[in-house]
């Protein structure tokens, strides 16, 4: 008895002074989340006694992301996004091959997840949204993600997105960057290509809002010939079609989850108050909120930091 006594304190004493160097460790700890793009990596670093620091990466490879991670002296790091498999693969050749380079510990977190406790951390408290809510992931394509509070869960999406807008823009202007695409839809006007309900009806007769779409570039599909709109009037036009049609594929899934709040972010948002405008006004002709979410590009990236740090929390024991 006293052997089993003596060995369950020495145990416990091992455990109190691991917890004691955990809770140091908690005050020294650098780390940092990554959610690598296509083209853009977007970062969530953090540092003792700092708020978090977003920032992004354009046209960095891999290898290069890896790079800056590990001049940035981070402990460990957690990454989500289409880049994650390689990225976790160059960082464990690198840790194989290393001699005194430090190499973070790399932890690999679900895209999904990432992209809802990510979004739940950026939301102010003056926002006034609560849960639940869907969260509207604008990507290259569209994800629709259920945030209850307990679970994060992916009910559904759309092709359209960002990938959608450059693709169309580019063919309407070969070359031209997604900056470009949404500065010229600034310039532009739908009314020179979209046909509203107030184009077809006479007023009241359908009992509707009049100023509602009735066809995506309808107007141009008229028999009379008209005059070609302007390259900024068919940008305004695609940049509507799509938000529209995100719009209306999110009421349908928040029907579904019984809630009347939607939430969008992403990269496709950033710098683009043509797609934002299309979405908010079509959320409200929809009787559902829509709240565009600030720095809502990051969200992968803060939510990656987060599940990064609970798997290193977890590994310290």
């Amino acid at each position: 008895m006293k052997l089993l006594f003596f060995a369950a304190l020495g145990y416990f004493c091992v455990y109190i002074g691991k917890m004691y160097k955990y809770s140091d460790d908690l005050e020294h700890l650098c780390g940092c989340g990554l959610d690598i793009g296509g083209t853009l990596t977007k970062i969530a670093i953090a540092r003792p006694g700092e708020e978090l620091v977003l920032t992004f990466l354009k046209n960095y490879s891999c290898e290069e992301v890896l790079d800056h991670v590990i001049n940035l002296g981070v402990q460990f790091c957690g990454v989500t996004g289409r880049g994650a498999s390689e990225f976790r693969h160059r960082a464990r050749c690198r840790r194989s091959e290393a001699k005194e380079e430090h190499i973070p510990q790399v932890f690999g977190v679900n895209e999904f997840v990432a992209w809802g406790a990510g979004a739940s951390k950026l939301l102010p408290g003056s926002s006034g949204v609560e849960l639940p809510y869907i969260l509207g992931s604008v990507g290259t394509g569209t994800s629709l993600l259920f945030v209850n509070g307990v679970s994060i869960s992916r009910v559904g999406g759309s092709a359209l997105g960002g990938g959608t807008i450059l693709g169309l823009g580019r063919a309407l202007i070969p070359g031209s960057s997604f900056e470009e695409v949404c500065l010229l839809a600034q310039k532009g006007k739908r009314s020179g290509v979209d046909l509203l309900l107030k184009d077809i009806y006479p007023p009241g007769q359908v009992g509707i809002a009049d100023n509602i779409t009735a066809s995506n570039f309808g107007r141009l599909a008229g028999d009379c010939e008209i005059e070609r709109p302007s390259d900024a009037d068919i940008m305004a036009g695609i940049m509507g079609m799509v938000g529209e049609n995100i719009a209306l594929i999110a009421a349908g899934m928040m029907n579904q989850c019984r809630t009347h709040t939607i939430v969008y972010a992403g990269s496709t948002l950033r710098n683009n108050p043509v797609l934002r405008a299309v979405l908010v006004r079509a959320g409200a002709l929809l009787n559902h909120r829509a709240v565009i979410l600030e720095r809502g590009e990051f969200s992968g990236a803060v939510g990656a930091y987060q599940l990064g740090l609970s798997n290193w929390s977890l590994n310290q024991f």
